[in-house]
């Protein structure tokens, strides 16, 4: 007979891994998301444990040394059948990766969902100021890091840290914006529209003054909101991750997700009008490093006063 598996069924989350802070009292919440494959418990251990590089000093204190009034959260992604590896189980956040990996791409929604559990859970514990609410990620921890910021409906966050990343959709989100600039700036002359299509003219003004209605903003988010499969979004207040910082930091010699791919996720960023601090590290692969937590510590502490 066969013995029970301990693992647990496809598409559940597990219970995340929470560590308290070293010291009192509890001031920041530090959510943080594996990479694909790997799992909380895996992955959380030798994260605090690493040093972080202090720029300023010799002396290179772990990452939960260096944070000590952070608590920090580790969620699990459930375990999924990933097409990119002949349909064997490991833990993904959603199917797929970038925009290189086009036909492998979904199932964004339930990670989603859940990290938005997570936050309002956390935000709940730090008396509601979700200022005080960290949410970090590696590799696709850092793709579902970024796509669950864009899509927060809360207060603002206090901030977002990524490593060796990427954005979903980055490309077509990029569109969104030349494709505006180029109707601002079109070549040659008039407006840019076309006549003679052999469409209904009043259906191309029609089309036209819709579209215009919302700002490249508000459509990459919706084309955002729709490849996760949430319903779009309706108001025109401001976005509440426009005044979130993000950190991003990659190293060149990065073989699993190319230093490329966090640079453009970078600039998509600053083109929705976020605030990134984007940091390369020449010879780094797929993977953190003293300086890179260093510089993570440096940033929190700098715009959230961490210490």
């Amino acid at each position: 007979m066969s013995q029970p598996s301990n693992r647990p069924p496809l598409g559940v989350f597990p219970p995340p891994v929470t560590i308290p802070p070293l010291s009192a009292p509890h001031n920041h919440t530090i959510i943080f998301l594996h990479g694909r494959g790997s799992n909380a418990r895996k992955f959380h251990g030798p994260l605090l444990a690493a040093p972080a590089a202090a720029a300023s000093s010799s002396a290179a204190a772990s990452l939960r040394a260096a944070l000590p009034h952070a608590r920090f959260v580790f969620p699990t992604a459930p375990l999924m059948r990933a097409a990119k590896y002949r349909r064997c189980v490991i833990h993904q956040w959603y199917e797929g990766t970038g925009d290189w990996e086009p036909e492998s791409r979904g199932e964004m929604r339930p990670g989603v969902e859940h990290l938005r559990g997570v936050l309002r859970d956390e935000v709940a514990r730090v008396g509601g100021e979700a200022r005080r609410v960290v949410l970090a990620g590696i590799s696709q921890g850092c793709a579902m890091a970024l796509t669950s910021l864009l899509l927060w409906e809360g207060d603002a966050l206090g901030a977002v840290v990524g490593m060796c990343g990427y954005m979903p959709l980055a490309s077509s989100l990029m569109a969104v914006f030349d494709e505006d600039d180029g109707k601002q700036h079109p070549d040659g002359e008039g407006d840019g529209i076309v006549f003679g299509s052999g469409t209904d003219s009043d259906d191309i003004f029609e089309k036209d003054s819709v579209q215009d209605a919302r700002s490249p903003l508000e459509r990459a988010i919706n084309e955002l909101r729709e490849e996760v499969e949430i319903e779009p979004v309706q108001s025109t207040q401001p976005f509440p991750f426009l005044s979130t910082p993000v950190f991003m930091g990659h190293g060149t010699e990065d073989k699993k997700v190319e230093y490329q791919h966090g640079q453009h996720a970078a600039k998509l960023l600053e083109r929705m009008g976020i605030s990134v601090d984007f940091h390369t590290y020449p010879g780094l692969g797929h993977w953190y490093a003293p300086e890179m937590l260093g510089h993570v510590v440096e940033f929190l502490n700098r715009n959230l006063d961490m210490s």
